[in-house]
C-alpha cells in the first residue's frame, strides 16, 4: 500500500480550561502533516503547547526606592503573577477530528517562575498606595499660626478651625477636633487637599483616639515642615493636652483611601 503525504498550511486554534484553583490553556500550533492510507481514512498530527498556571502566588514583598519617576517614600501595589508550565505534545486526531494519540515532544517543558505580588517604594499618590510616617500634632494657637482675636484659624483648603470646635461641612460650627467625622491632618503638597487617609499602628489616644486603633483622617492643611513622609495631626489647642502619644509606637502606617474631593471651599465627605 502506497502512503502518500501532503503539506497543508498554518492554523491556530485556543481552548482554555479554567477551574477554581488552576487552569490549562491548549495552544494548537501548525498543522504539521496530513496522511491518507486509504481514500477513506486519513488523520492529521498537530503540535499543540499546554500551559499550565499554578493557583498559589508567593507572599507580598515589599521593595525598596528603584530610582523611577514616582515618590521615594510612597509604596504603590504591583501586580505579580503565578508560576506557569508550558509543554509541546504531538497529538495525533482522525478524519472526524478525534484524538488518536498525544506524545509529549522531549525536552519542551518550560516552567516561568512566579513574580511575587509587593508594595513598590517609588510610588504614586492613588488609593491602596501607602507610606510610613512621622506624625506630630498642632492647634489652632500654634507658633507662627495665624489666630484671630476669637480664636479661630483657617486651614489650607478654606475650614475654619477653632480651639474646640471645627465648621463642618455644612458651614456649622461644631465643638470638637474633626471635621465630618474625620480627624484633621496637614500632608505633603503631593497629596491633594481632601484626600482621606487610614492611620494604623500609631501611639495617639484622648479625644476619641485609641492606641492601636485605626483611624481616619482628611487633609485639610498645609505645614512648612511637612514634606515628604510627614503628617500633623489637629488637636483643637496646643495649650490643652487632649492627645497623647505613646513614643513606643514609631512606625504608624498610612493608607490612602480617597484622593482629593474638594468641593470649593469645603471638602466631600
Amino acid at each position: 500500500m502506497k502512503v502518500k503525504h501532503r503539506i497543508f498550511g498554518l492554523f491556530i486554534t485556543i481552548f482554555t480550561l479554567c477551574g477554581c484553583t488552576s487552569s490549562v490553556a491548549y495552544y494548537t500550533d501548525t498543522l504539521v502533516l496530513k496522511q491518507q492510507i486509504s481514500e477513506d481514512i486519513d488523520f492529521q498530527v498537530v503540535k499543540e503547547t499546554v500551559v499550565t498556571v499554578s493557583d498559589e502566588m508567593p507572599e507580598m514583598e515589599y521593595a525598596e526606592y528603584d530610582g523611577g519617576d514616582g515618590l521615594p517614600w510612597v509604596a504603590s501595589y504591583v501586580e505579580g503573577t503565578p508560576e506557569t508550565t508550558s509543554e509541546d505534545f504531538l497529538v495525533t486526531y482522525d478524519a472526524n477530528g478525534v484524538e488518536l494519540s498525544r506524545t509529549p515532544v522531549l525536552d519542551s517543558t518550560v516552567v516561568t517562575p512566579a513574580v511575587a505580588p509587593k508594595m513598590q517604594f517609588g510610588g504614586t499618590i492613588s488609593v491602596g498606595s501607602e507610606f510610613y510616617p512621622k506624625i506630630t500634632t498642632y492647634g489652632v494657637d500654634c507658633y507662627g499660626c495665624h489666630v484671630s482675636e476669637d480664636g479661630y484659624g483657617g486651614t489650607s483648603v478654606g475650614v475654619s478651625v477653632g480651639l474646640h470646635s471645627v465648621r463642618q461641612p455644612d458651614g456649622n460650627m461644631q465643638e470638637g477636633i474633626t471635621y465630618g467625622g474625620y480627624y484633621i491632618v496637614a500632608a505633603d503638597p503631593n497629596i491633594p487637599l481632601c484626600s482621606i487617609v487610614t492611620i494604623y499602628d500609631h501611639g495617639f489616644s484622648g479625644d476619641g483616639l485609641q492606641e492601636g486603633v485605626p483611624f481616619q483622617a482628611i487633609v485639610l492643611d498645609r505645614g512648612g515642615a511637612i514634606k515628604g513622609a510627614k503628617l500633623d495631626l489637629f488637636k483643637g489647642s496646643e495649650q490643652v493636652h487632649n492627645i497623647s502619644i505613646n513614643r513606643a509606637y514609631s512606625n504608624p502606617k498610612v493608607v490612602i483611601e480617597r484622593v482629593g474631593g474638594r468641593v470649593g471651599r469645603a471638602c466631600a465627605v
